[in-house]
């Protein structure tokens, strides 16, 4: 009896859980045991939710990584780190960000991302811009090589030229190159 009365109270927060949003399976277990209901009571409410289809890990992957793109533009390893924080399985990671990966370009969202920081950017020194937009992509998740194409396209590299322009040589110096070449 008293499992029973469990059993209903894990079913009724689980599901109070699910109302703000889709939650994935390994979410629900740590909070019904944050909740201090036993294995067995737990057990039973996830197979209660998932048999009336109140929790589907590839839906809720499907619908977590749309919503991070969607509103954080996140490349593929940072949403593959979150969506492995979520507890869900390789395969339905891997599956999640090829469908979506071949839904959203993730080229553009790196370009997008970059061009909206150097808008709020304010620094002059073109190779700091380069390094905090490098790092900032970085930790959006962009493949390394991603993040090299959109900086080199976005900011201009800085040629040793530009920052030591060489003296101009003196008459005298430009005389004794051309003559050391007519020698040789």
């Amino acid at each position: 009896m008293l499992d029973k009365e469990e059993s209903k109270k894990a079913r009724k927060s689980a599901i109070r859980y699910l109302v703000y949003r889709d939650r994935s399976r390994n979410e629900i277990v740590r909070h019904l045991k944050e909740k201090g209901f036993s294995e067995n009571s737990t057990d039973e409410t996830i197979a209660f939710l998932e048999d009336n289809d109140y929790i589907n890990d590839p839906r809720f992957a499907m619908q977590f990584g749309r919503s991070r793109i969607n509103n954080k533009k996140l490349g593929r390893l940072r949403l593959e780190r979150e969506l492995r924080d979520k507890g869900l399985e390789a395969s339905i990671i891997e599956q999640t960000l090829n469908t979506l990966y071949e839904e959203y370009d993730e080229s553009k969202l790196a370009m997008a991302c970059a061009k909206k920081k150097l808008e709020s950017s304010s620094s002059s020194d073109i190779e700091k811009q380069r390094g905090r937009l490098a790092r900032f992509l970085d930790r959006k998740g962009f493949h390394t090589s991603l993040v090299y194409q959109v900086v080199t396209q976005l900011v201009p590299h800085v040629t040793s030229n530009d920052v030591d322009p060489s003296p101009q040589l003196t008459k005298n110096q430009q005389h004794k190159t051309m003559t050391s070449c007519d020698q040789d």
